[in-house]
């Protein structure tokens, strides 16, 4: 037997018979990194009655092919083009000798370091899509109570117009349902698409996670397809907008469209309280003619439409075009700005009241009544008003306010520039609400 020391470096040798290796079925201990041949490691856990390494002493896991299959030689370098594990051999053969090599251990480390970067921009993907999965989750429940509630408030109006509304009542239910249902689909098919995304991205993570706690000859040999699996990025989660139930559409002026088959007098408000919008510091009353700051926060979606940060909300009406007008009750109130907003304006975050930004409004702040213009301007006023008129000619540009107690205007604005303007309300007085009032309709209304 060839004694160790003498043995060439190129030529590696089994530790148990000493033998330089002639045959490619050699076998390493995953622990210690030792070679030995197959037939040796074999016959000494035959003989040591359990698989033990002969070196370490360690009970070893199975061992793994480390040796090139080509030349049965001890892989030690890593082939940058063909991002694998080769042996000397190799290197010096055609296939690889004008390719970058470098040794197997700066590889490994290389590889690892590499992986873990590509793996953060997933990682995070994973994050982002069960946030805005949870808020999925949430419209879904609020959709539901959405629902529920719509529905015991309309059973309340038609219970009012007895027999002859059941055929209405009936027709505005079956609409609803057909709104709830339409609505729950989509829904629950972005939950699915949430849940089925959510579920490749953990699995990539785990597989590539898996791989990583490989061995560094396994690693390596699969870090080829390993690191290909993070180059599918999926595009960022969105929540869609009108997910929500159209309430407004249901509710809004609900008698006064009755009304108009019945030929009698109800009341009819101009403008409707848009609830999707409003910030989740509002209390709205069921004919969405009320707003009510609340020293609590309720629990709703942050969905796209909805303000998340100021007492803010919108009217459910836009208007493109036409002359319009609406009273809105201001008594008491301590705090409001009212006015019209582009429906453009942004909705997340703390927004400027400005015309440039999108807002024509006035407001009542410590005791001083005054145009959100730019600079901020003095009301023309000789008395608090109780009412607010607001009067919006969308043909001509402007909207103008008014005491309708007295005939000169309390300001106008002369430029709003925008496809669609909506009522606009603010109130951050949590004693006293702003109210829409109806207006005093006969049979036909006058627009």
């Amino acid at each position: 037997m060839e004694d160790q020391t003498d043995l060439p470096e190129d030529e590696p040798f089994c530790i148990v018979c000493g033998e330089i290796f002639n045959v490619p079925q050699v076998l390493c201990c995953v622990l210690c990194g030792s070679s030995f041949c197959k037939f040796c490691l074999s016959h000494y856990w035959e003989s040591q009655g359990c698989q033990e390494c002969p070196v370490c002493r360690e009970q070893s896991p199975a061992p793994f092919q480390r040796t090139c299959r080509e030349h049965g030689v001890k892989l030690t370098l890593f082939c940058i083009g063909d991002v694998h594990p080769i042996c000397t051999t190799c290197h010096k053969s055609g296939g690889h000798e004008n390719h970058s090599v470098y040794p197997l251990k700066e590889a490994l480390g290389d590889c690892k370091a590499e992986l873990k970067s590509a793996l953060k921009p997933l990682q995070e993907k994973l994050k982002a899509f069960k946030k805005v999965k949870l808020t999925y989750d949430q419209t879904a429940d609020h959709i539901k109570i959405q629902a529920e509630h719509t529905e015991r408030q309309i059973r309340e109006e038609f219970e009012a117009l007895h027999q002859f509304l059941l055929d209405e009542e009936a027709a505005r239910l079956s609409e609803l349902k057909q709104e709830e249902t339409q609505k729950k689909q989509t829904i629950t098919g972005k939950i699915n698409d949430m849940e089925n995304e959510i579920t490749l991205i953990t699995n990539t993570i785990r597989g590539i996670e898996k791989e990583m706690s490989s061995q560094d000859i396994p690693f390596l040999q699969n870090y080829k397809d390993t690191i290909k699996r993070t180059w599918r990025v999926p595009q960022d989660p969105e929540m869609i907008s009108g997910s929500l139930v159209d309430v407004a559409k249901h509710l809004g002026s609900l008698k006064f469209k009755v009304w108009e088959k019945m030929k009698n007098i109800i009341q009819y408000t101009p403008v409707t309280l848009d609830p999707n919008t409003a910030a989740s510091c509002f209390q709205l009353s069921q004919d969405l003619t009320l707003l009510q700051c609340s020293t609590q926060a309720f629990k709703l979606p942050d969905n796209p439409e909805r303000f998340d940060v100021s007492a803010e909300m919108l009217g459910y009406e836009g208007f493109c075009s036409g002359k319009h007008s609406w009273d809105v009750e201001v008594k008491n109130n301590t705090y409001w700005v009212i006015g019209v907003a582009s429906e453009s304006v942004k909705r997340k975050g703390k927004n400027i009241l400005t015309p440039a930004q999108g807002f024509w409004t006035i407001r009542l702040r410590n005791g001083e009544y005054k145009a959100c213009s730019a600079p901020w301007s003095p009301l023309s006023m000789s008395r608090e008003p109780d009412v607010v008129r607001v009067v919006l000619d969308m043909d001509r540009c402007k909207v103008t306010f008014y005491d309708p107690r007295e005939r000169t205007p309390l300001f106008t604005f002369t430029d709003i520039i925008t496809p669609r303007a909506l009522p606009y309300f603010c109130s951050a007085c949590k004693e006293h609400p702003l109210r829409v009032l109806p207006e005093s309709l006969s049979i036909t209304v006058g627009y």
